[in-house]
């Protein structure tokens, strides 16, 4: 059976041990729970390894979710029933991290057991001596059921009874516990790449050992050992040690100690569990701005006595988190912006990568030229773009270059040629496309001769790119006779941008080599070939191709197909979509019951016409060049009792029920950027915004939502506001987004 990885974001809800009733599971379930190995007996603070087991008869009719791990510290899926719950608390009980989530797995249950191993002590934290027992509720477990969303609705599995033995924690053994916890974290990393998995298991091991141990000393050293690891798992196992420990006062004591060693570097994690042992509650509460300005404020007073890459860590996580908090006055955070820019040497590649991009506007100024320029011209040939250095290191080399340009284009723009003109350039179009030029003809020869030259996937893609972005036709003799020995056979990396140069310069002649590449594509390209090639180039040639592959008897490619007329067809493509829709939800008429797929199907060719049927949906109702209206969207519904389709529709057709729509949009810092919607549909520039308000009926009504965040937002307010008025369309009223 297939596991479908997908992302999901969960709230974390209770899943501790309490004295509630425990609900009853479905009896087509069965959760047997077990104690790894034969121990029985168990000292308050020792590590209670469990192992879950769950099972069905029922065949691909109950599906478990194998997620490992949550974002926000530990799994919710789970509630651990201890009785007698006297002597038990949650540790975690006033913990409120946010949101959770990660990477999620889904399989069918078999009578072969799905076993997953967790620590009870992540839950359930024994304060006494005695005799227990623990029964567990789990909801990880769904079952098929075509009304939900994801075509399975979650169920109750209830384990078995197991009892459990907890005696005292003598001194003696807390303190050796602790001696060899210690001497497991001061074990060197090993030179030898095999023998690092091992390493990071016993260092992850022994730091759960410190925290589920509880005592003083074990508080201090997880304190000591929250060092900005590279691997920032260990400090939250730290983090959520600190957070919890029965000495709130041991451990506000440990972290402030640590906040002044010189040599201590402060991150995220330090200054949130330095915030949560501080206050009340262990979690963001109505006064989190206070929290967090006082917190910033001890970083800010230790900062001159932080040395190398203490300093650097900590100088970091001052800014960002002054930044966030929005409470320090503008001088303090504009010194901690020079500050860091002053040491931008010192930051590790992701941390100078992230202010490049997330935090650009924090500090971008006259001052960045110097090292933008640096970084942009320094040139480290990676022959595997997939070196362990090499995608940090590029990307913030990419990325000083493209600020370089923003502040100084005249400056930047020989760097950029440079770079275009190299035997095997770094970067593709999507860096180096910023010149504002159609094409450059002064490259066309230089791009020639390399690409043919070329072998290698990575240098080759990335000189194709480029092609399809500023060559001219001077240089089509040279690239069609590379081409036409390898059309079908090459990476589609390489193919896609080329037939989009072809394409751009010569439409008859791409033609015939996008239809053949589309018959023989031994990599699976035909799949993505619409997608990568209307990015780059559209025009009437590829509209024709298009509209005839909705019909391509691999339903992959007529889902392409769909997806690239949705978003760049012209009028002329809707009525070929709406064909091929009809058709579609004609030929499931009375099967719709077998598109009722969830996570863990093996879906093969229905989840594809599953995918088809969805695609043409989308790209009907939210096309870019024809309005689909509350009218259309239930004529498209009409058509068809495929329930995951039917359910989109129906969402779509209740927006257009309150009238008048609302317009909502906002402008945010990149990379996000502008953002707006109406009804069904989303835009990422105000240009499309008013392509698409342009096609509603004069006098048509809307109602603003309006944050009046920056000035920026008010200037799009504005500037909508004349568009609406230059198409005839009225504002109906205005209410202020939350």
């Amino acid at each position: 059976m297939r596991s479908l990885a997908i992302l999901l974001l969960l709230l974390p809800g209770g899943a501790a041990c309490s004295a509630q009733p425990i609900p009853d599971g479905d009896p087509a379930v069965v959760l047997r729970i077990s104690i790894v190995g034969d121990q029985r007996e168990f000292h308050i603070g020792e590590t209670i390894p469990l192992r879950l087991a769950f099972s069905s008869d029922a065949k691909n009719h109950y599906q478990v979710d194998t997620a490992q791990y949550d974002r926000s510290g530990r799994m919710t899926s789970e509630h651990f029933n201890i009785t007698p719950a006297s002597g038990a608390v949650d540790p975690l009980a006033d913990y409120s991290p946010g949101i959770g989530g990660g990477l999620r797995g889904f399989q069918f249950l078999t009578t072969k057991p799905w076993t997953i191993t967790l620590n009870l002590n992540e839950w359930v934290r024994f304060t006494r001596p005695g005799e227990y027992r623990l029964v567990v509720s789990s909801t990880r477990v769904s079952v098929r059921d075509p009304s939900s969303p994801f075509g399975a609705s979650q169920v109750t599995s209830r384990s078995n009874e197991i009892p459990l033995t907890i005696v005292p924690a003598s001194r003696k053994w807390q303190i050796e516990v602790l001696k060899q916890a210690v001497i497991d974290l001061n074990v060197a990393e090993p030179i030898s790449p095999q023998d690092l998995e091992q390493y990071a298991r016993k260092r992850k091991q022994a730091l759960e050992t410190l925290r589920f141990l509880g005592t003083p000393e074990a508080t201090r050293e997880l304190a000591k050992w929250m060092r900005a690891d590279a691997n920032g798992a260990f400090d939250y196992i730290c983090m959520l040690g600190l957070i919890s420990s029965p000495y709130p006062d041991t451990a506000r004591g440990a972290l402030e100690e640590e906040l002044a060693k010189r040599d201590h570097p402060i991150d995220g994690n330090f200054l949130a569990a330095l915030k949560a042992v501080s206050s009340a509650s262990n979690g963001p509460g109505p006064n989190w701005r206070e929290q967090q300005r006082k917190a910033v404020e001890e970083l800010l007073a230790v900062l001159p006595n932080k040395q190398g890459k203490a300093l650097s860590v900590s100088l970091r996580t001052a800014a960002y988190e002054a930044w966030n908090a929005g409470t320090l006055p503008k001088q303090t955070t504009d010194a901690l912006a020079q500050a860091l820019i002053a040491r931008f040497d010192q930051l590790p590649a992701s941390d100078q990568r992230f202010l490049l991009t997330d935090r650009w506007d924090k500090i971008a100024s006259p001052s960045m030229l110097p090292i933008l320029r640096r970084y942009a011209e320094s040139y480290h040939y990676y022959p595997n773009s997939r070196e362990i250095d090499a995608p940090e290191s590029l990307q913030v080399s990419s990325t000083a270059l493209q600020r370089w340009y923003e502040l100084d284009p005249a400056g930047a723009r020989p760097a950029i040629i440079r770079e275009i003109t190299r035997p095997r350039p770094r970067y593709d179009a999507r860096v180096l496309g910023m010149l504002p030029d159609k094409t450059l003809p002064e490259v066309d020869s230089a791009l020639a001769e390399h690409f043919v030259a070329s072998n290698d996937v990575g240098g080759s893609a990335n000189l194709a790119s480029l092609i399809a972005r500023y060559a001219t036709e001077a240089i089509l003799p040279q690239v069609t006779f590379k081409l036409d020995s390898l059309i079908g056979k090459w990476s589609c990396a390489i193919q896609s941008p080329i037939l989009a140069y072809l394409l751009r310069v010569s439409p008859e002649l791409a033609r015939p080599r996008i239809n053949e590449a589309l018959a023989h594509g031994e990599f699976g390209c035909s799949h993505e070939m619409f997608q990568e090639i209307s990015e780059i180039t559209y025009n009437p040639v590829l509209e024709e191709i298009g509209i005839r592959g909705l019909d391509d008897p691999d339903p992959r490619v007529a889902m392409t197909a769909a997806t690239m007329l949705g978003k760049f067809g012209s009028a002329a493509a809707e009525a070929p979509l709406w064909q091929r829709y009809t058709v579609w939800a004609a030929a499931w008429e009375g099967r719709e019951a077998d598109l009722d797929l969830t996570l863990a199907d093996d879906t093969g060719d229905r989840g594809d016409q599953l995918g088809l049927g969805q695609n043409l949906m989308m790209a009907i109702a939210t096309g870019k060049s024809w309005l689909t209206d509350g009218s259309k969207l239930r004529q498209l519904s009409h058509l068809t009792k495929v329930r995951r389709v039917r359910d989109q529709l129906d969402r779509f057709v209740d927006m257009w029920k309150s009238q008048p729509l609302d317009i909502s949009f906002s402008e945010n810092p990149a990379p996000a950027g502008f953002q707006a919607r109406v009804a069904q549909y989303h835009f990422r520039s105000m240009e499309a915004l008013e392509e698409k308000l342009a096609q509603f009926p004069a006098q048509t009504k809307f109602a603003l939502s309006v944050s009046y965040a920056d000035l920026e937002e008010r200037r799009s307010l504005s500037e909508l506001r004349s568009v609406l008025a230059k198409h005839n369309l009225f504002i109906a009223g205005e209410k202020t987004a939350q």
